[in-house]
């Protein structure tokens, strides 16, 4: 065997590890994310538990309330959204990963895996799509979490 064809070979094995390491840095991201957003929906749900038991509150605290559920129902929203992408980028690894092999299989095959290999390859490529469409709708629930929240300091300060 060729050494040429050797090293060809492995680069077309190798060639779908650059969309699994790509997907994996955005996995790390969603997870960091998720893990922020977690930890803001505790501190925000301690603090709307602590308003609910006070029995007597301000205008202020009234208004900080309210956007503490309001808050909370979008940071739960948030928090879905980034789930889902997370799954996505982990199924477009399994395909990506699933590319690699079949494409190792199809080098040494009597008959051509061309479309079977092509396949995983596009539904990898289809869920990473998804996954940039699942954080784009996030990103407009970052900005509403904002006006709420921005909305609350206001009325705090009157």
């Amino acid at each position: 065997m060729d050494i040429s064809k050797v090293i060809q070979e492995i680069q077309y094995i190798l060639a779908p590890a650059f969309m699994i390491s790509s997907a994996a840095l955005l996995l790390l991201g969603f997870q960091n994310k998720f893990s922020a957003l977690t930890d803001r929906f505790r501190v925000l749900n301690k603090e709307q538990q602590q308003l609910e038991q006070q029995s007597d509150r301000t205008r202020a605290e009234e208004v900080r309330l309210s956007s503490l559920k309001d808050q909370l129902e979008h940071l739960f929203r948030r928090a879905s959204l980034v789930k889902n992408a997370i799954s996505f980028t982990y199924g477009s690894i399994v395909f990506f990963t699933g590319t690699s092999i079949l494409i190792l299989f199809g080098l040494y095959a009597s008959r051509s895996l061309r479309i079977f290999i092509l396949a995983p390859f596009a539904i990898g490529l289809f869920f990473i799509f998804i996954t940039a469409f699942i954080m784009l709708l996030e990103a407009r629930l970052i900005s509403r979490v904002l006006v709420l929240e921005k909305k609350s300091w206001v009325s705090r300060a009157e």
